[in-house]
């Protein structure tokens, strides 16, 4: 261990010896008010000191190192706080009402172990599932992570489609428009399965996209996301405009949630659903790869293969780390390490959606794979499982390519468009 040790600070004092890189320069005048004393106790100096090309990050700062830096406790002191301060900033700024939101809800039940207990999952949280997650220290598995999901969900829609006044609704938009484009469907009277729904957010919006369906249900592992997640769907707030609030009877949400008797939430480990066999007409997997490592990636796909009719498809949004922007982005280590501070396996992600992701879905049943840009982020894909009595080979369909969109997304540094200014 000390022999690793001095290897890093070894490469560290190499690095500090060489003359930084303009970017290096402008970003950190970009970064108004942060402390370069933190940043160097933090020992993010040798991230900001490389410069940044995808080969000098490479060679420079391998996995093991980048994961040691990522994971210290001085830098979760550190860089993690501003990781989230900068949500909180981009929602207030947008005319999101955070600390509104954010109050009424956690006023909207006790949350004690009483309310938990309705909704514990009796099976063992998996170990990738315990890492400190967006911010908090127990992830997901806290109130504070289920209270916060949708206003952060609200703060990610405004970064990535700021032109829009509800950019959220933009965002999500683009998936539903990319993944229609791949012949995403859901017959009449069909069965939706929402995997990793978190309080259901996707889940609602899969019910509001499929009227004809007649169930949706959204699994979670997080009791506390599926505690919080069917509360809201109990008391069906209306959401407060930024000029005006709700009542206190309405509720003052960043949403207006509709009854649905369609829609249910569950606990339950995605991997292992413990659903009958052939369940499913649709599975669907929103912003949820990102968050698991490559094996429990492979284990959902062959679960949601399990869950599907034959002919069935799984229909998946995520972000692509093969757009120039999130080339560009990975490739600058500093404004790299305040995405990557709140999410433990996005290096993983990273490497395996371009590489492994579509064997594993050949793999694990599904006989055609079909990917689209949704945004100049992200991609949506449709995967249909083989039918009965189907032996043909396996087919790619990657039309991201063809259908690659511009970036909207807001730089890091900033918090909101023009039309979000005073």
């Amino acid at each position: 261990g000390h022999r690793w040790l001095r290897g890093v600070r070894t490469l560290w004092i190499v690095l500090a010896a060489r003359p930084p890189a303009r970017p290096f320069v402008r970003t950190c005048s970009r970064l108004r008010g942060q402390s370069m004393r933190g940043l160097l106790a933090c020992g993010l100096l040798p991230l900001l000191l490389l410069q940044p090309t995808a080969a000098s990050w490479t060679a420079a700062v391998d996995k093991s190192i980048r994961a040691a830096v990522f994971n210290s406790p001085i830098y979760r002191q550190l860089v993690v706080p501003q990781a989230r301060a900068t949500m909180v900033r981009t929602a207030e700024a947008n005319g999101i009402r955070w600390s509104e939101a954010l109050a009424w809800v956690k006023g909207a039940a006790s949350w004690d172990d009483a309310e938990l207990a309705r909704y514990f999952l009796e099976e063992e949280v998996p170990a990738y599932y315990r890492a400190p997650f967006h911010a908090y220290d127990l992830g997901n598995l806290c109130w504070e992570a289920a209270w916060e999901q949708e206003l952060a969900g609200k703060a990610v829609g405004a970064r990535n489609m700021p032109a829009s006044e509800d950019g959220e609704e933009a965002f999500r938009a683009c998936f539903d428009a990319a993944l229609a484009s791949l012949g995403a469907s859901c017959p009449a009277t069909g069965a939706i399965v929402d995997m990793g729904c978190g309080t259901g957010t996707s889940t609602r919006r899969l019910a509001r996209n499929f009227p004809r369906a007649a169930s949706v249900l959204g699994l979670d592992i997080s009791p506390h996301m599926i505690a919080v997640g069917t509360r809201l769907l109990e008391l069906a707030p209306s959401a407060a405009s930024a000029t005006s609030a709700s009542t206190a009877a309405e509720g003052t949400w960043v949403s207006t949630i509709d009854p649905d008797p369609r829609v249910c939430l569950a606990c339950a480990e995605i991997s292992k659903a413990s659903l009958a066999p052939a369940c499913a007409d649709v599975v669907s997997l929103s912003l949820v790869l990102h968050e698991l490592p490559p094996a429990a990636a492979a284990a959902v796909f062959s679960e949601a293969a399990r869950l599907l009719k034959p002919g069935g498809q799984l229909w998946i949004s995520e972000m692509d780390f093969e757009t120039e922007h999130f080339k560009a982005l990975k490739s600058n280590p500093l404004l790299y390490s305040l995405i990557r501070s709140t999410e433990p396996y996005l290096d993983d992600y990273a490497e395996y959606h371009p590489t492994q992701m579509p064997a594993d879905l050949f793999e694990a049943g599904f006989s055609t794979v079909r990917l689209a840009a949704a945004t100049g982020r992200h991609f949506a894909l449709v995967a249909t499982k083989r039918a009965d009595g189907d032996f043909g080979e396996p087919m790619l369909d990657d039309r991201r390519r063809e259908t690659a969109k511009a970036d909207t997304h807001l730089q890091t540094w900033e918090i909101a468009s023009d039309k979000g200014r005073a």
